[in-house]
């Protein structure tokens, strides 16, 4: 066993130039992308202001309808196995006044984030146990569904 001095310590060498050569490998990477990235990423980046995907409803597992704005001009588009189809051309406004913004993943988060604080558990004195907000014994009546109420004074009926 007169050797394992200098085997451990050719381990740990190894080890050791191991550890610098992924680093220099990983810094390499980084850098590559990073120059290179910009170049191969131009072609995308350019084109994206031309096309635009509105919206999209899908209808089956591989047919699905898309409202696109290409050029100025906003189009239906329907998709299936057979390819795509231009259905109609949709007036521009229109679609701008019905298009519903969706909340990033950071105003998601945050907004979860600020429920979560104001919903924290409270003591309840009378049962010695934690309460949720939502079940604090308040006497506020529940909101009620906009389509399910009938239109009052309209003169229609309820469909």
């Amino acid at each position: 066993m007169v050797g394992n001095g200098a085997a451990a310590a050719s381990y740990g060498d190894l080890l050791v130039t191991s550890l610098v050569v992924l680093g220099g490998v990983c810094i390499a990477a980084f850098v590559i992308v990073r120059l290179f990235g910009r170049f191969l990423a131009t072609g995308r980046v350019r084109g994206a202001h031309l096309l635009d995907v509105v919206a999209r409803v899908p209808l089956e597992p591989r047919r699905s309808l898309y409202v696109v704005a290409v050029a100025g001009k906003t189009l239906l588009v329907g998709t299936s196995e057979m390819g795509l189809s231009v259905l109609s051309e949709l007036d521009p406004g229109e679609v701008r006044a019905r298009v519903v913004e969706r909340p990033s993943f950071a105003e998601l988060v945050r907004s979860a984030w600020a429920r979560r604080g104001k919903r924290a558990p409270s003591t309840d004195v009378v049962t010695g146990g934690a309460t949720d907000a939502a079940t604090d014994g308040s006497t506020e009546a529940p909101a009620t569904d906009a389509a399910t109420e009938s239109p009052a004074g309209s003169g229609e009926a309820p469909p």
